[in-house]
Formats: C-alpha cells, sequence, structure tokens
C-alpha cells in the first residue's frame, strides 16, 4: 500500500530491498537501522548495529533523537534535533528513507516510532522493511560491520501538530468525547494486574481508554504486520472505527506507533499519538482520570 502523499510504498518486503540493490537503484534510498530495545533486555542496540546490518544502512540513535531534557521515556525530540540527526546520516527532505529495527521476537518494534517520528516532522516517504532484519537474514541476504561514510545535509522539518496529542488535550477528551482513545499496552497493564516495565509507575489506564494491544496486529509465525482484512477485524471487533477521529496511547509513545502504523496501512489515515503515554498521565494527572490503578 502506498502513501496517500506519493507513491512511497508504507511497507518493503526484504526481497522489495533486495531487488534494489541487484539492480543498482539503492542509492535512491536511505536505509536507516532504528533498532531500540527495552532496558531490561540489556541489549545495546548501537553495538549490534556495528556487528551486523544491511549493507549502506546508518544507524538512527532513538536514543538521542528524542526529548532527552524530559523526565519521560520517549518524547519526540525538538525539530531542532530531528533536522541534526537525520541530516548527520544525509537524510534530505526529498530522501526516500527505509526504516527496520532489529527484533527477533516481534520483526518490528521500534521502528513504527521512528516511521511516527518522521512523519511528525513532515517526511512523508519513509517506509518499513516488514519483518526487520530477521526477516532479512531469514532470506539469506547479505548483513556487514562496514559503516558507510556520508555527508551532513541541512534538513528542514515541518512539524505536524496534528498528530500530536497533549495531556491537556486528551484530559478534556475525557468529557467532551471527541476521538475514541485506544491504548496499545499488553491487556495485564491495562487492567491493572501485571506491572509497568518502567520503574515508580503503576499499571491501569486512562479513564474512557480502550484497549487493543499491539501484539494483536503483528503474526506471530511470520513476523510480519498482519494483512488489512485481519487488521480491520481486530478494530471492529473493538467497537474502533478509523473513519471517525482516534488517538493512539501506549506506555511511553513507543507501541502506540505500532497501532498507528497499522491504521495508516488499512485506511490511509494519520492517527495522533498521546506523546506523554501511561507515564506521563500517572504521574501528573488527577487519580480520578485514571482506572484500574491497584493501590
Amino acid at each position: 500500500m502506498s502513501d496517500k502523499q506519493g507513491s512511497t510504498p508504507l511497507l518493503v518486503s526484504a526481497n522489495w530491498l533486495a531487488e534494489k540493490f541487484n539492480d543498482g537503484t539503492v542509492g535512491d534510498i536511505r536505509i536507516l537501522d532504528v533498532s531500540w530495545h527495552m532496558p531490561q533486555t540489556q541489549r545495546d542496540a548501537a553495538a549490534e548495529y556495528k556487528d551486523k546490518h544491511i549493507p549502506g544502512a546508518l544507524f538512527l540513535d532513538l536514543n538521542t533523537c528524542r526529548d532527552t531534557s524530559s523526565e519521560l521515556e520517549m518524547m519526540l525530540p525538538s525539530a531542532d534535533t530531528f533536522a541534526d540527526s537525520v541530516g548527520k546520516l544525509g537524510v534530505t527532505n526529498d530522501t526516500h528513507v527505509v526504516l527496520y529495527d532489529n527484533n527477533d521476537k516481534l520483526g518490528m518494534f521500534s521502528a513504527p516510532r521512528a516511521w511516527y517520528t518522521f512523519r511528525v516532522f513532515g517526511h512523508a516517504k519513509v517506509s518499513i522493511l516488514n519483518g526487520g532484519l530477521p526477516k532479512w537474514i531469514a532470506e539469506d541476504q547479505p548483513t556487514t560491520d562496514e559503516i558507510q561514510e556520508v555527508e551532513s545535509i541541512t534538513y528542514t522539518p515541518a512539524m505536524r501538530k496534528d498528530l500530536v496529542k497533549d495531556r491537556e488535550d486528551v484530559e478534556s477528551n475525557i468529557s467532551e468525547k471527541r476521538y475514541t482513545l485506544v491504548d496499545a499496552r499488553p491487556p495485564g497493564r491495562f487492567k491493572g494486574e501485571d506491572p509497568e516495565p518502567v520503574p515508580n509507575i503503576k499499571p491501569g489506564h486512562i479513564k474512557g481508554s480502550v484497549n487493543i494491544p499491539f501484539t494483536k496486529t503483528l503474526n506471530p509465525d511470520t513476523k510480519l504486520l498482519k494483512e488489512p482484512d485481519q487488521l480491520r477485524a481486530i478494530f471492529k471487533e473493538n467497537d474502533v472505527d478509523l473513519s471517525k477521529p482516534v488517538t493512539f496511547v501506549c506506555g511511553t509513545g513507543l507501541t502506540a506507533s505500532i497501532l498507528a502504523l497499522a491504521a495508516h496501512y488499512i485506511a490511509k489515515v494519520d492517527v495522533p499519538i498521546y506523546d506523554g503515554a501511561w507515564m506521563e498521565w500517572f504521574l501528573k494527572a488527577d487519580a480520578d482520570t485514571m482506572e484500574n490503578v491497584p493501590e
């Protein structure tokens, strides 16, 4: 499926990317490894990239391409930080960017967050390698430890504020019900039964939100995003109508992006994300705006 702002495919296959190498047009795109792992995995995404990556791929560090001044874990970077981060990787405003991450359990985890970030700053020519590096390797495609040198480019971001919700907007929506708020976390955390992975943050959810765990959108066998009909059924069975206003939320802002990707894939709509996520809500919102928070 192509992006509504042009002919850029939303998802590309390992075979699609391999053909770019075979026909010599891979130089027309910029491949970025955007792997990020939960701290408890004790995985070093940057070190893993240096050891093995798709030929020509550069590393975009989501630990630095974010608001590092915030106490929250995964807030969007400023426009200047984003421009500096991608400009150093040779990305221009017209570059077709292909993103992937290295998550052997899910196939994709952090790439949708990077995709969302690019779109927030006005970059529509961005695709995700479906299945990520594990799928690439499974299809016997080459990897390397050689890191390509590129010239820094001046990137000019154009922030789309329509894709970002703040706490005040979400709070007013509890009574005004302008949109459906969909939480992407696992059901145990949403229901307040399982712990949050972030220290000192209790589980539970924002009052009135509904739960669609992000893992439901991924095929556990192929590690690919599920087919459009399957995704439509998931949203429908949870009474989420993508033709009406919707906003996604999760624990820190990362997995909500996977639902945003799924929504874009089947409905060609850009769905905003509450960037502060449950982490900000738990720390700053009133107790009566939360549900299922354990004592």
